[in-house]
């Protein structure tokens, strides 16, 4: 009898050690920290997003543009002259990446005037903000998809066609 309450024990506290050693190793405090380093300056032909964009940033929002758009990196980047296999991302031979700049600007001009002045009650309350997957929804011209919602436009709002007709 004692050896199996000997043995329930040992059992325990050998699952309480184990337990103790998992959470020991997985826990951030025994990760080694690298500091991101917050300044980098070694950006090229950055004219849109801010010098000093780390680089976790600028790859969060490149993959975002990947996502949004359907495309790869070679989208927007051309490839380098020396080797076509790597892209220059400094250049700017493709006109899709000074269309990205563009379309960037204006997301963030409709975010600072429509939905930003609006916090913490943005108007209207379904959309906060908008990104780019807001009209290309994965795909890299979203044509097709704003025409089929300018001719939903006068169906789901009468009034405005019929004030559109007496102008």
């Amino acid at each position: 009898m004692k050896s199996n309450r000997l043995k329930s024990l040992l059992s325990f506290f050998g699952l309480l050690g184990m337990i103790g050693v998992i959470i020991t190793l997985t826990t951030n405090s025994t990760k080694i920290h690298h500091p991101v380093n917050e300044m980098n300056t070694d950006w090229k032909n950055l004219k849109v997003l801010p010098q000093n964009i780390t680089k976790d940033s600028l790859m969060f929002v490149m993959h975002t543009f990947n996502a949004s758009l359907g495309v790869d990196c070679s989208h927007c980047h051309a490839a380098q002259k020396d080797n076509p296999e790597k892209l220059d991302f400094a250049s700017d031979a493709k006109m899709n990446k000074e269309i990205a700049r563009g379309m960037l600007v204006m997301t963030n001009d409709i975010n600072s005037k429509y939905f930003l002045p609006h916090v913490p009650d943005p108007k209207p309350k379904q959309i906060t903000s908008v990104y780019c997957i807001t009209c290309h929804r994965g795909n890299s011209n979203p044509e097709a998809y704003l025409q089929g919602v300018s001719k939903m436009i006068p169906i789901l709002m009468p009034l405005k066609k019929n004030e559109m007709k007496m102008k």
